[in-house]
């Protein structure tokens, strides 16, 4: 009710109004009295016949493609015709007189239908000025609504372009910095390699990591394996540069190489292998066993525990590892891991079989 009342209480102040100032000019000015029931029902079929008109036959048939004029012209014709005989009626039986037929009507009763019919003509073009008042208001809504939704696309395609040039910019960026880093590196190696042979080993297998890391950042979410085993045994080359006991077996075969997972897997456990692992005995080293076997591809990876380091940051990395499993495979991936006596092992399996 509230809502209904919230919706339409301009109507009814208006007509509220309306009724007053007739009331006043008929009662007042005019001297003339009736009871308040016939007021109140000539009124409500006088604001029937507004709404039937605006809402119905002007409604319906002014909204389509093609207006019916004709139908207009028909119905508003039988509304007027309708509201006189009703009006004449009702005030028939309010003022408890018998209904006589049309050939014996008196010409008091036909004067009461002349001003009745005039009565209907007179709703009748309120109700037409109030429907084209009414639609020229929602067309002008809609206009201002169209308007605005333009604006705010125009407004949305300018901070896409704008984002889009922001990501050119921050793009160029990411090329000239990497371009200059590899072009630093190659003139260390080139300074280095003769008197520094060792040195310049390092730079060059560094520089193929960080290419590589580089390539995977912007290259497809699954790459075959090939690649990454050999950064595996430049990762190791280049350990072995600074730390040349380090003992680590990696095992694998032609058939991994070319499977297709997510980058810098393999390449993660290696590198905490060495950064938090215990790689130094020679009569038990460090393993990584890559397999592919009925669809399912695995990583398995022991080492010694190196009990004098902090193993957080290795946390963190298998945590990370975890993350890109799940966002990438979802349940086809699992990964365990943790301590077996002196040993700690990390075991990685990727469902292949059910890879779109």
């Amino acid at each position: 009710m509230k809502n209904w009342l919230k919706n339409y209480r301009w109507h009814i102040i208006a007509w509220a109004t309306f009724i007053l100032y007739e009331y006043i000019l008929v009662s007042l000015i005019l001297k003339i009295n009736a009871s308040l029931l016939n007021y109140c029902i000539h009124y409500l079929i006088n604001i029937t016949l507004f709404y039937i008109h605006a809402e119905l036959v002007l409604g319906k048939s002014l909204k389509s493609q093609n207006p019916a004029y004709l139908s207009i012209i028909i119905l508003t014709i039988l509304e007027v015709c309708l509201y006189t005989v009703i009006a004449y009626l009702t005030d028939r039986s309010l003022s408890r007189e018998i209904i006589v037929p049309i050939d014996k009507l008196t010409v008091t009763d036909w004067k009461f239908m002349s001003s009745t019919l005039w009565r209907g003509i007179y709703f009748l073009l309120f109700s037409t000025a109030y429907y084209f008042i009414k639609s020229y208001f929602h067309q002008k809504h809609r206009t201002t609504k169209l308007e605005k939704e333009a604006i705010e696309e125009m407004l949305k395609q300018k901070q896409i372009t704008l984002e889009l040039a922001n990501a050119k910019n921050a793009y160029l960026k990411a090329q000239i910095n990497p371009h200059f880093l590899f072009n630093t590196l190659t003139y260390i190696y080139n300074s280095t390699h003769k008197s520094e042979p060792r040195a310049a080993e390092a730079v060059r297998y560094l520089s193929k990591l960080m290419r590589y890391a580089l390539e995977c950042e912007h290259g497809p979410e699954i790459m075959p394996l090939e690649a990454e085993i050999h950064q595996v045994e430049n990762l190791l080359q280049l350990c072995r540069v600074k730390q040349p006991d380090l003992y680590i077996d990696f095992i694998y075969d032609q058939k991994t190489e070319s499977t297709e997972v997510i980058p810098l897997l393999l390449l993660t456990l290696t590198e905490n292998m060495v950064k938090h692992g215990n790689l130094s005995q020679p009569e038990d080293p460090g393993k990584i066993v890559v397999k592919v076997e009925k669809g399912r591809f695995s990583i398995q990876t022991t080492n010694l525990i190196n009990t004098g380091l902090n193993d957080t940051g290795f946390h963190t990395g298998l945590e990370n590892i975890r993350q890109r499993l799940f966002h990438t495979y979802a349940g086809r991936a699992e990964i365990s891991s943790g301590p077996k006596g002196n040993y700690f092992e990390v075991l990685i399996i990727i469902n292949l079989q059910e890879v779109c």
